[in-house]
Protein backbone atom coordinates (compact mmCIF):
# COMPACT_ATOMS: atom_id res chain seq x y z
CA UNK A 1 0.00 0.00 0.00
CA UNK A 2 1.23 3.66 -0.55
CA UNK A 3 -0.01 7.12 1.01
CA UNK A 4 -0.17 10.23 -1.21
CA UNK A 5 -1.23 13.81 -0.01
CA UNK A 6 -3.28 14.97 -2.65
CA UNK A 7 -5.75 17.95 -3.32
CA UNK A 8 -8.92 16.74 -3.71
CA UNK A 9 -10.71 19.01 -6.45
CA UNK A 10 -14.02 17.58 -5.93
CA UNK A 11 -15.91 14.63 -5.66
CA UNK A 12 -19.22 12.59 -7.06
CA UNK A 13 -21.39 10.13 -5.36
CA UNK A 14 -21.87 7.17 -7.85
CA UNK A 15 -24.62 4.44 -6.64
CA UNK A 16 -26.41 2.70 -9.69
CA UNK A 17 -27.13 -0.79 -11.24
CA UNK A 18 -27.42 -0.67 -15.36
CA UNK A 19 -30.22 -2.53 -17.27
CA UNK A 20 -27.82 -4.92 -18.81
CA UNK A 21 -28.60 -8.14 -16.76
CA UNK A 22 -24.73 -7.98 -15.97
CA UNK A 23 -25.58 -7.99 -12.51
CA UNK A 24 -22.89 -5.39 -11.99
CA UNK A 25 -23.34 -2.30 -9.45
CA UNK A 26 -21.54 0.59 -9.32
CA UNK A 27 -21.10 2.17 -5.94
CA UNK A 28 -18.38 4.73 -4.90
CA UNK A 29 -17.03 7.96 -4.55
CA UNK A 30 -15.85 9.75 -7.34
CA UNK A 31 -12.37 11.51 -6.11
CA UNK A 32 -11.41 14.05 -9.14
CA UNK A 33 -7.56 14.56 -7.66
CA UNK A 34 -4.81 17.10 -8.81
CA UNK A 35 -1.65 14.83 -9.76
CA UNK A 36 1.79 16.66 -10.91
CA UNK A 37 2.20 15.57 -14.65
CA UNK A 38 5.29 13.33 -15.56
CA UNK A 39 7.97 15.56 -15.68
CA UNK A 40 10.86 13.19 -17.02
CA UNK A 41 10.51 13.29 -20.70
CA UNK A 42 10.35 16.71 -21.00
CA UNK A 43 7.02 16.87 -22.59
CA UNK A 44 4.61 17.95 -19.78
CA UNK A 45 4.65 20.64 -17.01
CA UNK A 46 2.21 21.22 -14.58
CA UNK A 47 -0.34 19.39 -12.92
CA UNK A 48 -3.30 16.55 -14.27
CA UNK A 49 -6.46 15.33 -12.59
CA UNK A 50 -7.15 11.71 -12.20
CA UNK A 51 -10.19 10.11 -10.68
CA UNK A 52 -9.61 7.38 -8.00
CA UNK A 53 -12.84 5.59 -6.94
CA UNK A 54 -13.45 5.33 -3.09
CA UNK A 55 -15.93 2.34 -2.31
CA UNK A 56 -18.65 2.76 -1.02
CA UNK A 57 -20.74 5.95 -2.09
CA UNK A 58 -21.68 6.02 1.61
CA UNK A 59 -18.48 8.15 1.99
CA UNK A 60 -20.00 11.39 0.39
CA UNK A 61 -21.40 12.07 3.86
CA UNK A 62 -17.88 12.54 4.95
CA UNK A 63 -17.55 14.92 1.99
CA UNK A 64 -20.32 16.60 2.93
CA UNK A 65 -18.75 17.96 6.39
CA UNK A 66 -17.45 20.80 3.64
CA UNK A 67 -18.85 23.64 1.93
CA UNK A 68 -18.12 24.10 -2.09
CA UNK A 69 -15.93 27.42 -0.68
CA UNK A 70 -13.68 24.78 1.50
CA UNK A 71 -12.48 22.71 -1.92
CA UNK A 72 -9.90 22.09 -2.97
CA UNK A 73 -9.17 20.49 0.24
CA UNK A 74 -5.48 18.37 1.02
CA UNK A 75 -6.46 14.89 1.82
CA UNK A 76 -3.92 11.72 2.68
CA UNK A 77 -4.84 9.24 0.68
CA UNK A 78 -4.06 5.61 0.74
CA UNK A 79 -4.01 3.06 -2.24
CA UNK A 80 -3.22 -0.65 -3.34
CA UNK A 81 -2.34 -1.84 -6.65
CA UNK A 82 -4.34 -4.48 -8.49
CA UNK A 83 -4.34 -5.78 -12.27
CA UNK A 84 -6.60 -7.25 -14.34
CA UNK A 85 -3.37 -9.20 -16.00
CA UNK A 86 -3.37 -6.78 -18.46
CA UNK A 87 -3.60 -3.39 -16.69
CA UNK A 88 -2.80 -2.48 -13.82
CA UNK A 89 -4.42 0.43 -11.40
CA UNK A 90 -4.55 2.10 -8.27
CA UNK A 91 -7.69 1.55 -5.72
CA UNK A 92 -8.44 3.72 -2.83
CA UNK A 93 -8.49 1.80 0.45
CA UNK A 94 -8.46 4.52 2.59
CA UNK A 95 -8.83 8.77 2.41
CA UNK A 96 -7.76 10.80 5.93
CA UNK A 97 -9.37 14.18 5.62
CA UNK A 98 -8.71 17.47 7.30
CA UNK A 99 -10.48 18.83 9.99
CA UNK A 100 -14.34 20.57 8.64
CA UNK A 101 -13.70 24.45 9.28
CA UNK A 102 -16.16 25.23 11.96
CA UNK A 103 -19.29 27.13 10.85
CA UNK A 104 -19.37 30.45 11.65
CA UNK A 105 -22.31 31.78 13.62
Amino acid sequence: MHTSTVKILGAKAVDFKPDDKSGRHYDHVALYCEIPMDLSTGMAIGNGCETFNWQDSSNMALLRQFKQSDFPITADITFDMVTTGKAMKYVVVGVKLPIPPKAVA
